[in-house]
């Protein structure tokens, strides 16, 4: 005679009590207990579900770009400029090396923090090549107009593409950032043209530096003149090569010259409307040996 074998009893300890093992209708509601509390869990994002494969996760945040070091190009101009004149004999013994650094670093150069610290990069880097420029032909070049397409054809790398002085200045800093201020910053290596600066411009303090560049320059005889007597106003011709943009910032070019120029021109050019003349240009290198 067979017998039919009873299930082995589950037994669990709770506080002092045997419970013996539940029946079958028992441990169905415990399975759904279990199961619903499985649920539960996964409703309230216990634990975030890894990404399917081949699906990215989150994106990162992109890290800030690390600020452009001007440290050697400050340096250099510190060394070996004064009141605008450049000793490029000087410079070519003492510091091309670091000058070469200087431009490798122009050439990498990705990503700038703000505004003011990308207008600062592209204005060094044009003064910087043209000093470059310049010694690639010294000694023996008295102007940078000997030296044919130097602001057309000879290429630069900065911020990883090539460009002629030219693009630097026309077609990336003046319709970019539109700021006249720059005309007295950006040095072409002639005597006529606005003073080498003997600081590289600096982000943090670059409006400043503008800003005192454009009133040096429009204080100094050198590249404005008032006639009141004649009611004539002499500039630079820098002002009539880049007319657009001193009377877009200001309406005209006397009310440009009003915004920076001290008394006593200033009395004299607010009494009338004065005519404008250009003065000559002397495209002379800026070099301090000849002086």
């Amino acid at each position: 005679m067979r017998f039919r074998r009873r299930p082995a009893c589950c037994r669990s300890r709770v506080g002092q009590e045997l419970v013996s093992c539940p029946g079958p209708a028992h441990g169905l509601a415990v399975a759904g207990t279990a199961l619903a509390l499985s649920l539960m869990l996964l409703m309230l994002g216990c634990g975030q579900p890894e990404p399917a494969a081949g699906t990215a996760g989150p994106p990162a945040e992109a890290a800030a770009p690390t600020p452009f070091d001007h440290s050697l190009f400050d340096t250099i101009l510190l060394a070996h400029v004064e009141n605008g004149l450049v000793d490029y004999e000087a410079l070519k013994g003492q510091h091309s090396k670091q000058l070469e650094q200087y431009l490798r670093s122009l050439a990498d150069a990705k990503g700038f923090a703000g505004r003011d610290e990308e207008l600062a990069f592209w204005l060094n880097a044009y003064n910087a090549f043209v000093i470059k420029g310049v010694l690639e032909h010294y000694p023996g070049l008295e102007s940078v107009m000997e030296v044919k397409g130097f602001f057309d054809d000879r290429r630069w790398r900065a911020a990883r593409k090539l460009h002629s002085l030219n693009e630097i200045e026309n077609e990336i800093i003046r319709p970019k950032f539109k700021d006249p201020r720059i005309h007295f910053i950006l040095a072409c290596a002639a005597q006529s043209c606005p003073p080498l600066q003997s600081r590289a411009m600096n982000p943090a303090s670059l409006q400043s530096q503008l800003e005192s560049a454009a009133r040096n320059a429009i204080n100094s005889t050198k590249y404005v003149r008032v006639d009141p007597k004649a009611k004539v106003l002499r500039l630079t011709r820098v002002m009539s090569w880049y007319r657009k943009d001193f009377e877009e910032n200001a309406g005209s070019l006397q009310a440009y010259v009003l915004k920076s120029i001290e008394d006593p021109a200033q009395s004299q050019l607010q009494r009338a409307d004065y005519t404008v003349q250009f003065m000559d240009y002397d495209w002379a290198l800026n070099d301090a040996s000849t002086r």
